[in-house]
């Protein structure tokens, strides 16, 4: 049991910017690599009901798992037992919409999920868990499906347009004002935009994390991070566009033949 125990095998290896932590973002861009290489491969996992629906129940029984434990074990902050931090709400929203196999749905949380998984590795919020420790697993599990996942629907069919796009900013608008709201009315710290919030960004100066202006400075960071996300996914999606169509437009040899002869 002592696996549970958040107080438990704790390690230093995975500290931010540790060989440990430069180990789980390589990992992460393996997996992304792997998707490529094998994207033909991928269509048929995506119609696999076993497959999906394994993984999201996989994913999501993690995620309940963690708020159960939080109920076992001490947890401080109380308010820390409630799954209103972005990653968690994500993880929950995606599993249950591939489960339920509301995919056109998934298209409105795609590019914030990417965005979410890959700052939650390039930042990472370990707090001491190692190899050993649930909390390890469940960290690095989640955060990967939560990049990983959108990028295998895109390879697999799914389309992000511009009006897409901006009902997804709008979405997070309002449910970061909605949480921020949150914790101003009961002194919580969801999505880090709480009165006392102590998450500190390096590249701000001091007065734009203290409260309210942390919610202001997150909201900036998180349009900044999704708009760049959905440019290269644009991007690379018109370039995979125009080499697929490339071979099309090449004129066969009969072709040839017979624009020569006509």
């Amino acid at each position: 049991m002592n696996f549970f125990d958040p107080d438990v095998h704790t390690s230093t290896l995975f500290a931010m910017g540790s060989p440990g932590h430069l180990a789980l973002v390589l990992g992460l861009f393996v997996a992304l690599a792997l998707l490529l290489v094998f994207k033909k491969q991928l269509p048929a996992l995506r119609n696999s009901r076993a497959f999906m629906a394994g993984a999201a129940g996989f994913v999501l029984g993690l995620e309940a798992i963690s708020y159960a434990l939080k109920f076992i074990y001490p947890c401080d902050p109380a308010w820390e037992r409630l799954p209103l931090h972005l990653c968690a709400s994500l993880k929950i929203a995606i599993t249950v919409l591939v489960l339920a196999r509301r995919y056109e749905w998934l298209k409105y949380l795609s590019v914030l999920a990417i965005g979410c998984g890959f700052i939650s590795f390039a930042n990472l919020n370990l707090h001491g868990e190692g190899l050993g420790n649930f909390a390890w697993w469940h960290y690095v599990i989640g955060h990967y499906f939560l990049f990983l996942a959108p990028i295998f629907l895109l390879l697999t069919g799914d389309t992000y347009d511009t009006k897409t796009h901006l009902r997804m900013c709008a979405g997070l608008a309002g449910w970061s004002f909605t949480v921020f709201l949150v914790n101003w009315a009961f002194d919580t710290n969801y999505m880090y935009s709480g009165p006392h919030n102590d998450t500190v960004v390096p590249f701000l100066p001091d007065r734009w994390m203290a409260w309210p202006f942390n919610y202001v400075s997150y909201v900036g960071i998180a349009l900044v991070l999704l708009n760049a996300t959905y440019g290269l996914i644009r991007l690379a999606t018109k370039k995979e566009s125009a080499a697929e169509a490339l071979p099309a437009a090449l004129p066969t040899p009969a072709t040839s033949e017979l624009q020569i002869t006509s």
